[in-house]
């Protein structure tokens, strides 16, 4: 009679199975572990890749930022004279040189117009090329100021600090005054920084006077005396009620009308007589 499960393993064959399984699953495992370790090995040698090109770029990197650059001084802007350390009044002695159409064509010339010390025309002899000395006029000394009551904005605007706004605002206020006076009405114009105002009197100078129109304190009308600069509307009234009061008044009565303001009263005698 046959068994109702013919397949039935003996017990002997159950543990041949078993090891045949335990064995198939060590060798899966093992498998397993070789697949890691050529992963790891293929990771390294990518890591090791990566990591040359990666020191390749900062060989590259340092030796570009060790890289000396020199420059043309009759070309310098700003921003390369200040990472050379170049002083603003030197550059604006350089400017005005070149504004006056003249190059330097050498160290020595370079430190002659600018006024820079020994030390620093050292450390600037390696960043500066000067150009072929037959292919430029040369001309040596001392730069020469020019007049403030006749120069054009663009050779204001050589000086540093002063820009095309400036500049206008400048010979605005001059037109206005009719002529510096005295160079102290620099420090008048509207947004000229103190600093850059004495930069200005290193280069420019009074030297035509101004063309001031006088006009008489007691015979001038409110509207005439308050088109004179410094004078307000209600400073020409107060002038005209004193006059009519006293039958007459003198420019030099005027420090009474303007106890608090010495300068403007300074300013007002330029224009009244």
């Amino acid at each position: 009679m046959y068994s109702r499960f013919p397949f039935v393993l003996s017990k002997s064959q159950r543990g041949a199975l078993l090891i045949l399984l335990l064995g198939l699953l060590f060798i899966l495992v093992l498998q397993l572990i070789v697949n890691d370790r050529e992963s790891i090995v293929l990771d390294l040698s990518q890591t090791m890749y990566y990591q040359k090109k990666l020191d390749s770029l900062r060989e590259q990197k340092q030796t570009s930022s060790a890289k000396i650059y020199s420059y043309n001084p009759n070309y310098l802007n700003d921003y390369n004279a200040y990472r050379l350390g170049i002083p603003l009044d030197a550059i604006d002695r350089l400017k005005l040189h070149r504004a006056a159409g003249h190059y330097v064509n050498s160290l020595a010339d370079f430190q002659e117009v600018t006024g820079i010390s020994d030390s620093l025309k050292h450390l600037l002899s390696s960043s500066l090329r000067f150009p072929n000395q037959q292919s430029v006029s040369k001309k040596r000394g001392s730069i020469k100021k020019q007049d403030i009551n006749s120069v054009q904005a663009a050779a204001l605007e050589q000086i540093s600090g002063i820009e095309p706004i400036l500049s206008k605002r400048i010979i605005s206020y001059r037109n206005y005054l009719s002529g510096f006076y005295i160079p102290e009405q620099c420090y008048e114009v509207y947004g000229l920084d103190s600093a850059v105002v004495h930069r200005l009197f290193r280069y420019f100078e009074i030297q035509s006077p101004a063309t001031i129109q006088r006009i008489d304190i007691n015979s001038s009308s409110v509207d005439e005396l308050a088109q004179v600069p410094y004078l307000t509307f209600e400073d020409a009234k107060k002038i005209v009620a004193y006059r009519t009061k006293n039958n007459g008044i003198s420019p030099l009565i005027l420090s009474e009308l303007f106890v608090n303001s010495p300068n403007k009263v300074a300013r007002i005698k330029l224009y009244l007589y």
